[in-house]
């Protein structure tokens, strides 16, 4: 179910005078086109207004939340007076918001040592590099050809292999990406959950995101409010789906005729 279903349909009347809202939006590939390397990617000023505008209405609560670092994201965001949550939902910060997840502490000594024997065994493998996010590594392989994607990937498990045995680390998969991360039970959906429970008040929570991280949140709020996944997908948890960045900017558009 699509933009024009959304606004034909009215889906947004869920959304009941005076109800205040929870807005949760990822990052890359929602607010900004995906890029081979992440730190070219711009938030459009036209998207960034409109943020502005939803993050100062009294009935919103806008958590932007993210695989980046919390640094990385504050800085692509630039916005003030929201709350902000990387790492996939292990940290949390701003906007009376504060939270790391206590593995995410104690996981990091055995993060640093994965990322350095993985930047080590990657040597020479064109279009390989390993992103370091403080509380998780990632390895991007999104330039490298696609008959040496098979290499990299086992790369990859062989060095986590050898962390198997002390249960300190799990794989999160994305996009032309694979990421060590603590092995925490926890996720964005455990992260908007844990926002939700700490607002004061009711709010009904709408999340959009487009990557499979994105999924653990449609499924935890999917019979609480409105998901919507960026990009049709059968498997999704999702109950909609916009296309693309320019179908996110019309979203939010027709969402602050409901709240502002």
């Amino acid at each position: 179910m699509n933009l024009r279903y959304i606004l034909k349909n009215n889906v947004l009347k869920k959304i009941s005078k005076g109800q205040k809202i929870a807005l949760f939006l990822d990052f890359d590939g929602t607010l900004v086109p995906i890029r081979k390397d992440p730190s070219q990617c711009v938030l459009a000023e036209e998207m960034k207004e409109q943020l502005k505008l939803l993050a100062g209405s009294d009935r919103c609560y806008l958590t932007i939340l993210s695989g980046r670092s919390l640094q990385d994201i504050k800085g692509m965001v630039s916005i003030r007076n929201i709350c902000y949550s990387g790492n996939h939902g292990l940290i949390i910060s701003g906007n009376d918001m504060t939270y790391i997840h206590p593995k995410a502490l104690s996981a990091k000594p055995f993060i640093d040592r994965a990322a350095r024997m993985l930047n080590v065994e990657i040597t020479g493998m064109e279009g390989a590099w390993i992103e370091r996010k403080k509380f998780t590594a990632s390895l991007h392989f999104r330039s490298v050809h696609k008959n040496d994607v098979p290499l990299v990937k086992r790369t990859f498990y062989k060095v986590v292999s050898d962390f198997s045995g002390d249960r300190t680390l799990a794989v999160i998969k994305g996009k032309k990406v694979l990421e060590l991360a603590p092995d925490a039970s926890w996720n964005k959906g455990s992260a908007a959950l844990w926002i939700l429970n700490n607002l004061r008040g009711k709010y009904l929570p709408v999340y959009v995101g487009d990557d499979w991280t994105d999924e653990n949140a449609f499924r935890a709020l999917n019979k609480k409010g409105i998901t919507i996944r960026v990009g049709k997908s059968a498997k999704t948890a999702a109950n909609y789906y916009l296309k693309n960045q320019g179908e996110v900017s019309a979203f939010l558009k027709r969402l602050e005729e409901f709240i502002i």
